[in-house]
């Protein structure tokens, strides 16, 4: 199995998606060989009993229905909850119209929050195993690792796991903390773009598109302990993941995307937009403070309601 694996990325490496599969129903953000590797992963385990293909994160349903609809063979579920990117609500509709224009069969939407769905996912998808996992969610450190961690109950016992947007250096420390902790699993291949697509010129742009967008990493079930141990690269300094302590224990918490798209304004030197800025966060202040009520300036616990002590029981 681990041989067809590192076959399969190789030829998505080479050529993208699957002869074929092209289809301009379906677009999105992602790369050719992004998508052609979750193909073609799919369809080695589509050859397994009682497996299945799962993906967290949709949005519009490039990579799942890409993958459904090469390889008919095998459930397809994707997790979302449709919160994010998308201010109009339009996304779930995009998606099942997609899925009723390919007239695929073989996929199931998971309207979840992600850690409700994998929490009880045995509810979902049966007594199947996932043997081809596809992690595109929420990018944050903790949202990355839970959706490693949560699905370990499921996963086949040589599964594969493919996780996007690793150009993110948060991203890939919790990868890499995920790996050191569980050596069973095993980093088999990474790539990396020097930056962010939206970040690009339009033609580096076109070439992520083609490629592994902003970056992967794919990691495999090694039981047999074939692979040497390898690390997705990060910095050994932790200030960033420290920041977080300040940030939760704050008062203005919730507000730390404004407090930093102001700073945005002071650090560019674009005054009239600072001023702006400032002026239109002051509601945002007194509506917090209605929301959330008196806060300490920092070291909030919010341990006014647990209790002084609790055994648990036998």
């Amino acid at each position: 199995m681990l041989e067809k694996i590192i076959e399969a990325i190789k030829d998505a490496e080479s050529n993208g998606l699957m002869p074929g599969t092209k289809n301009e129903v379906l677009s999105g953000f992602s790369g050719d060989k992004l998508a052609g590797s979750l193909q073609r992963l799919a369809s080695v385990f589509a050859e397994e009993k009682d497996t299945c293909y799962l993906e967290v994160g949709v949005f519009q349903g490039l990579t799942l229905l890409s993958v459904a609809n090469a390889c008919q063979n095998i459930p397809c579920y994707g997790i979302d909850n449709f919160a994010f990117f998308d201010p109009n609500n339009e996304n779930f509709d995009i998606v099942k119209n997609r899925i009723n224009k390919l007239n695929i069969k073989n996929t199931t939407i998971i309207n979840k929050d992600y850690e409700d769905a994998l929490e009880a996912l045995n509810n979902e998808i049966g007594n199947k195993k996932i043997g081809v996992y596809f992690i595109d969610g929420p990018h944050d450190y903790r949202s990355q690792l839970m959706c490693l961690q949560l699905a370990l109950p499921y996963l086949h016992e040589q599964a594969v796991i493919i996780i996007d947007d690793c150009n993110y250096r948060h991203v890939r420390q919790a990868n890499r903390d995920f790996l050191i902790t569980h050596p069973e699993y095993k980093l088999v291949f990474e790539a990396y773009t020097e930056c962010h697509p939206k970040n690009m010129t339009s033609a580096k742009e076109q070439e992520a598109r083609k490629g592994w967008w902003d970056g992967v990493n794919i990691i495999v079930r090694d039981t047999n302990q074939q692979l040497q141990p390898m690390y997705p690269p990060t910095e050994r300094n932790r200030q960033l993941y420290e920041n977080e302590h300040i940030i939760h224990a704050s008062n203005l918490a919730e507000l730390t995307p404004e407090a930093l798209n102001l700073l945005q304004s002071a650090y560019k030197g674009n005054i009239l937009k600072f001023v702006a800025k400032t002026v239109r966060i002051i509601p945002k202040l007194r509506n917090h403070q209605k929301k959330y009520g008196p806060r300490k300036m920092a070291m909030n616990t919010y341990s006014e309601k647990l209790p002084v002590s609790n055994f648990n029981s036998f």
